[in-house]
């Protein structure tokens, strides 16, 4: 089957511009939190890059999925790849000082995170127009699987890059990358595509777009239960910020700031990991993809509910290795279902919504969460996220829509009719 998919020129097109979108995006923020940091001294002024990077995704996901579904979506990639080039060519100027403007990268950051709106989408909701029904399990498995690879490559590289050459030199990797990618969706020829789902002629109104999206989701039992998940998942999330995984470390497991970045880097080994088994078992992850999803929702609260415990720091390790393999396995199974049930004109509304509440989530309970471990200790921080993820696989179990989920048949639902002017 991955024969095949490799021998598609336009899936191979998306899939490496991915990569390079990726990895470009990768190495800007890796960069600007180190040289923010170094030259503030500022956790607080470092960590305002996750809010300028999740306050663009909660501000515009509405919009943002209206207008995915409403223009050609090869046209909407192409145009945010050239938004990103310029907008990191915009940094070539603000590289050059000697005393970076903090507030001028927020904005930078802050580009970047509205053009992401936009492009994950567009991405995710194309790959089932490029595709056959019978091989978006394994294209999914393959872009997330090398997702995780670009983004351990990142951490290793672009730390690296900082150190020894600088940010100029970062900003200039990235415009080349995202002008590569650029290229490579331009080349992506769909009329060879035979259509899936049929997308409106005339589009409606941005904001009748924006309520027939909702309506839809509304109607779909399958798809406002996995969004709905994924909102409930976000909320433990934020146990694995940066912020609270060193604060554990140090605290709780009483070791040094050196072991806190070799988590991180075994927690990205696993998930690459889960990805590569979701490649190998992709054909019978089709068969029972809801039920991946919630013993995956189980698996995840034992392991951080072990974390949380741990007392050594080799074995907190070990727990991040093991968590790795479910998170991947779990991503790769929901956006299968989600490409499979869902009618192809609402896919970009959906995703944006699905992408707008997970980063309202996240971002709300970093914040929340760190305030917390300043009160009580780090560990009871993360036994918390432990029962929050419990809530969630037990909201999981109790859907009979994901219980019985599967992709052997598509379920088609129209688009849901405005209710008035």
């Amino acid at each position: 089957m991955y024969i095949r998919l490799l021998r598609k020129g336009s899936f191979v097109y998306l899939w490496l511009a991915q990569i390079a979108s990726t990895l470009a995006v990768q190495l800007y923020k890796i960069g600007v939190m180190v040289v923010i940091f170094d030259q503030t001294g500022s956790t607080l002024q470092a960590g305002g890059v996750l809010v300028a990077n999740s306050l663009p995704h909660i501000l515009l996901g509405p919009v943002a999925g209206a207008l995915v579904d409403r223009y050609p979506r090869k046209l909407v990639l192409i145009v945010v790849e050239l938004a990103r080039a310029l907008l990191v060519g915009l940094s070539l100027f603000l590289a050059g000082d000697a005393a970076l403007n903090v507030w001028a990268i927020y904005i930078v950051v802050a580009g970047l995170a509205i053009a992401d709106a936009f492009y994950k989408p567009a991405l995710l909701a194309m790959i089932p127009t490029l595709v056959e029904k019978n091989a978006i399990v394994h294209a999914n498995s393959l872009v997330n699987s090398t997702n995780y690879g670009v983004l351990g490559i990142g951490y290793g590289v672009g730390g690296l890059l900082i150190l020894y050459t600088g940010l100029a030199t970062i900003v200039g990797i990235d415009l080349a990358l995202f002008l590569l990618a650029a290229l490579l969706v331009a080349r992506i020829r769909l009329a060879d595509v035979p259509a899936l789902t049929h997308v409106r002629s005339a589009p409606d109104p941005i904001l009748r777009s924006i309520r027939d999206g909702m309506a839809y989701l509304r109607r779909h039992d399958l798809a406002r239960s996995l969004i709905t998940m994924e909102f409930l998942e976000h909320w433990p999330h934020g146990v694995w910020t940066a912020a609270l995984m060193l604060a554990f470390t140090t605290q709780s497991l009483q070791a040094s700031e050196e072991f806190w970045g070799y988590q991180n880097a075994i927690y990205f080994g696993g998930n690459l990991a889960g990805a590569a088994l979701a490649v190998a078992f992709a054909s019978r992850l089709a068969k029972r993809p809801g039920w991946v999803i919630i013993v995956n929702a189980l698996l995840m609260a034992l392991l951080t509910l072990a974390y949380a415990l741990s007392t050594n720091i080799w074995f907190a390790m070990f727990i991040l290795l093991i968590s790795g393999p479910p998170m991947a396995v779990r991503d790769v199974a929901q956006d299968s279902l989600l490409q499979s049930t869902v009618e192809g004109g609402v896919l970009g509304r959906v995703y944006a919504t699905r992408q707008m509440l997970s980063m309202f989530a996240f971002m709300i309970s970093g914040l929340l969460l760190a305030a917390l471990a300043d009160l009580v200790d780090v560990r009871m921080v993360y036994l918390l996220g432990a029962a929050l993820y419990f809530v969630t696989a037990f909201y999981a179990l109790a859907q009979p829509s994901m219980r019985r989920a599967g992709l052997s048949a598509r379920e088609e639902m129209p688009v849901a009719e405005p209710v008035g002017d």
